[in-house]
């Protein structure tokens, strides 16, 4: 039977989102009334000792719940048409009315509008959240809502009005969230049956929640296997600070920097959900247009507010201990992000980490065009995450482990030892394949204990959210067991190898009071164990006795009438009745009342009948009351624990990506990649063989991926041979730069992708397709591969092709990993050559850095004779005069011709124009020759 009377119709208050659970109702007095079976009048009062009394008296045991058999309504919104932009409604903005001749609830509508006159707000009423003016029109417009109207006052008439039903109002504020919108909500905060007000009188409603893009908390708002960051920003000149929070699960970093173009960089690769700073609403040439960017009062960002601000929020006597000191900017950005917590989400603290620091240098850089090149974590073509490597390399089972194998994709390390470490582990994990097999079968089915941690700390937990944190803190003893059993010596996986008494005794406190499948709803009962809290229980053994009461009196009314297909039921709206049949409704007792017909059915009550619905459905208010109360105690305490369930989880994290790694590499054919002394003379080397794609050879079906080698930048001449015995003898020199010949689609953008992967998944600590590679730590991987245009801002393809070879000219050092595909293309044919041997001059021979250079134009093998550290190689075609046949191997040597005119005529290019192209490359070849001086007289000439 429903827990609920007709006249509290949701028994608790929408006190948070989407109505899944309510603040605490006022407690009803002390109810008198029939607590025997047999009903009689003479009662114990149902104060709490009598109940505690009672409950000793007649203890209950656990019971099993019973199956949740509510549906949800159907959605009843309907679509329109976009209405016309130039004909809309007369009130069609919340500053045109009067406030003061609107109704009470607009007039409470509009004055809460014009506190948040940036957000969309929605207004409870009934079972709908309602907005008006400018947002109702919005809603329509991007929700495709019906607008309808709602009478604003004698003086004003009808004004826009478009809503949504509460119970799917996740799934539309997910749409609003996504398209970059802020949400508040406003909401009942006490219940109208608690309060009894007046006829007329309006309940109190306030903002309970306000969703901004990078403060949602709730699971159906956030992406499961990506962080969703805050970012806050204050510059100064040319010096900026930077935050990064991600509210869901805890984490707070800061740095500080020069230079506006590392900030734009900076905030691309942290992807950022909502970016704010102090002030106007002009964009900042700093921000990504793709970000969302979010001006805020200055005084938030001051230093004096700042500090003030994460000295309260952290309980803390001084600042010293969390080297902030020597970052001025990014302390304001902190304090100005912090703020905007509060902001956002009033009576409630979003449990935040202490805020960390990192410097330049701490990780490999990665610019935009990199990421966008390598396709790190989404593909150029369509932005999915399908053909990305990090598609390739996920086996993670737990969300929590998808987002870290993500930051580790996006921030590979520098720093030898750190790498080392997350190699090791994968490494037991591969030789182990018992205990690889049986740690993924503990993660499977764990839940994401950051999150869930951090919406018990912000009071928006679930009873299902805090069972399911109770089943994966279950599982980290059984984690630590197997590990310590398998003798593991890796710092990643050792970290894991210990007791969490406290997160045990939490889980214990959780399983003995939360039943195993709690109901959706905090508000209706059904929560808790009995046995768990006396007053709860003698509330219970209290309704236990009204259902027997109503038990006997349905076989006692159908002993009196006569009637044995008599049926004491219960309706939400209607409470207890009598149903009977249409052919028995003539015989029933005169002292029936009749209360509703139906088709078949005639519905009766009894006075003795309505008294008791009263006394029953005040025992389950009181009894869902109690229960509410209980889990907000156990949501509090685990919410006390949020951070060390969020260190305990930041390890399993990393346990299930290493684990994910090791998976791969196992059965993939993946080998282990030695890493080169950084200090030693081959910590520029790059040496791989039979090295694969890590995500074409994952694409091809029905041809196997065709591996290559490739050596770069070792720098030695006179390094013992360890394959020959002989002292004198010396390895072969590898080059710097390497030129790369060959036909269109041949494979040269493969191989140059490929080559930047497998330096990337080292770097995290992964194993690589490969036979065998050695690998020098870079500290920046450029790239230049497609072409692209950027006509908004007036760029034409070789425009951004320049530019983007100007940033690697610039930034790229003897330790990075350059990667060029066809530069000068997009330009006059001497133009681009020119260009081409210049840069390729300029890596080479000024630079140094480790490149690949894939080019058309073959002239460029010309180099190799002019520079020691350039080698040529190709890529292998099979030109049998009536096609191209490719056979995707790189070896040493250079193109000697271009296959273009080739191409075009299996493109289908006329025969007459291939001949014609034949005659003009003819006469071009037989009178051009390259032949220019040394690198250095031009250098010396620019710097005259």
């Amino acid at each position: 039977m429903a827990a609920s009377s007709p006249q509290q119709p949701e028994l608790a208050l929408q006190g948070t989102l989407f109505g899944l659970e309510a603040p605490p109702l006022e407690t009803p007095p002390a109810i008198t009334s029939g607590g025997t079976a047999s009903g009689g009048a003479d009662c114990d009062p149902l104060d709490e000792a009598s109940l505690k009394d009672d409950a000793n008296r007649r203890p209950r045991s656990r019971r099993q719940p019973q199956a949740d058999d509510t549906t949800s309504p159907s959605d009843v919104v309907a679509a329109a048409e976009r209405p016309d932009d130039n004909d809309l409604p007369a009130w069609h903005h919340h500053s045109l009315v009067d406030a003061e001749q609107l109704t009470p609830m607009l007039r409470h509508y509009v004055e809460l509008k014009a506190a948040h006159p940036e957000r969309v707000l929605l207004y409870r009423l009934g079972d709908f959240f309602e907005c008006f003016f400018e947002d109702a029109i919005q809603l329509s417009q991007l929700l495709e809502l019906t607008l309808t109207g709602k009478e604003g006052g004698k003086a004003i008439g009808r004004v826009p009005m478009a809503g949504i039903p509460h119970h799917a109002a996740e799934r539309y504020c997910a749409e609003l969230v996504g398209r970059g919108l802020s949400v508040a909500l406003c909401d009942q905060v006490e219940e109208a049956a608690a309060r009894n007000p007046a006829k007329g009188a309006l309940l109190k409603r306030e903002i309970t929640r306000v969703l901004t893009p990078g403060t949602v908390l709730e699971e159906g708002l956030l992406s499961a296997r990506r962080n969703n960051w805050l970012c806050a920003v204050v510059c100064e000149q040319s010096r900026w600070g930077l935050a990064v929070a991600d509210v869901s699960t805890g984490e707070f970093r800061v740095t500080e920097r020069d230079g506006s173009d590392l900030l734009h960089q900076e905030l691309l690769q942290v992807d950022a959900a909502e970016v704010l700073w102090p002030g106007d609403t002009q964009a900042a040439n700093w921000c990504p247009d793709a970000l969302r960017l979010t001006a805020l009062p200055r005084t938030p960002f001051s230093s004096q507010e700042a500090r003030a601000a994460l000295l309260q929020r952290f309980q803390l006597a001084s600042l010293d201990g969390l080297g902030l000191g020597e970052m001025p900017l990014g302390l304001r950005a902190a304090g100005g992000l912090l703020r905007y917590l509060d902001d956002t989400q009033p009576g409630s603290c979003v449990p935040l980490e202490l805020p960390t620091t990192w410097q330049a240098g701490d990780q490999l850089v990665l610019d935009a065009a990199t990421r966008r090149n390598l396709e790190l974590t989404r593909t150029q073509l369509g932005g999915g995450l399908h053909g990305s490597l990090l598609w390739a390399l996920d086996r993670t089972h737990t969300a929590m482990g998808g987002r870290c194998l993500r930051r580790w994709i996006e921030a590979p390390l520098v720093e030898r030892t750190a790498i080392q470490a997350r190699q090791d582990g994968v490494s037991e994990l591969v030789a182990s394949r018992r205990l690889r097999v049986g740690l993924r079968r503990l993660l499977r089915p764990m839940g994401d204990l950051e999150r869930l941690a951090g919406r018990a700390g912000a009071g928006t937990a679930s009873a299902r959210d805090l069972v399911a944190l109770a089943d994966g803190l279950e599982r980290l003893p059984q984690l630590a067991a197997m590990i310590q059993s398998a003798a593991v010596q890796s710092p990643p996986l050792l970290a894991l190898a210990r007791p969490w008494p406290e997160l045990e005794a939490l889980a214990a406190e959780l399983r003995h009071q939360l039943l195993d499948t709690p109901p959706l709803s905090l508000s209706e009962g059904g929560l808790i164990h009995d046995g768990v809290d006396a007053q709860l229980d003698g509330l219970r053994n209290q309704l236990d006795d009204q259902e027997a009461w109503l038990t006997q009196q349905e076989a006692a009314e159908r002993s009196a009438s006569g009637i044995n297909t008599l049926k004491l039921q219960y309706h939400r709206t209607f409470g207890y009745f009598l149903a009977v049949s249409k052919a028995k409704a003539a015989s029933v007792p005169d002292h029936w009342i009749r209360r509703q017909t139906l088709a078949n059915e005639e519905r009766f009550v009894t006075p003795e009948l309505k008294a008791r619905e009263g006394r029953i459905l005040q025992l389950k208010a009181r009894a869902a009351q109690r229960e509410y109360e209980l889990f907000c105690q156990l949501r509090h305490q685990v919410g006390e624990q949020a951070t060390p369930i969020r260190a305990a989880a930041r390890l399993v994290a990393e346990l299930d990506a290493i684990a994910s790694l090791a998976e791969l590499a196992a059965t993939s054919g993946y080998c282990k990649p030695e890493l080169t002394d950084p200090n030693g003379p081959e910590a520029r080397l790059l040496q791989i063989e039979a090295g694969r794609h890590p995500v074409v050879e994952q694409l091809l079906v029905e041809a196997p991926f065709t591996p290559n080698n490739i050596a770069l930048g070792f720098s030695s001449s006179q390094v013992p041979d360890a394959e020959n015995s002989k002292p004198d003898s010396t390895r072969e020199i590898t080059p710097d730069l390497l030129v790369l010949t060959g036909p269109n689609a041949s494979g040269k953008s493969c191989y140059l992708r490929q080559t930047g992967l497998l330096q990337l998944m080292a770097q995290i600590g992964s194993w690589i397709p490969a036979k065998s590679a050695r690998l020098g730590i870079t500290d920046r991987i450029f790239t230049r591969v497609g072409a692209g245009d950027d006509l908004a801002a007036g760029q034409s393809t070789f425009m951004v092709e320049m530019a983007e070879t100007a940033n690697i000219l610039h930034h790229a050092s003897d330790r990075s990993l350059v990667l060029l595909d066809e530069i000068g293309r997009g330009t006059a044919t001497f133009d681009g050559l020119s260009i081409a041997w210049a840069v390729a001059e300029y890596l080479a021979d000024t630079i140094g850095a480790r490149s690949v250079f894939a080019t058309h134009y073959h002239e460029l093998n010309e180099l190799a004779d002019q520079l020691p550290n350039v080698a040529n190689a190709q890529v292998l075609v099979e030109d049998t005069g009536n096609e191209l046949r490719f056979l995707h191997r790189v070896v040493s040597g250079g193109a000697n011709r271009s296959y273009g005119i080739e191409a075009a005529r299996l493109a289908g290019v006329p025969p007459a124009v291939v001949l014609r192209a034949r005659q003009v490359l003819g006469r071009i070849e037989a009178n051009s020759h390259v032949a220019v001086g040394p690198m250095a007289e031009a250098a010396a000439a620019a710097a005259a």
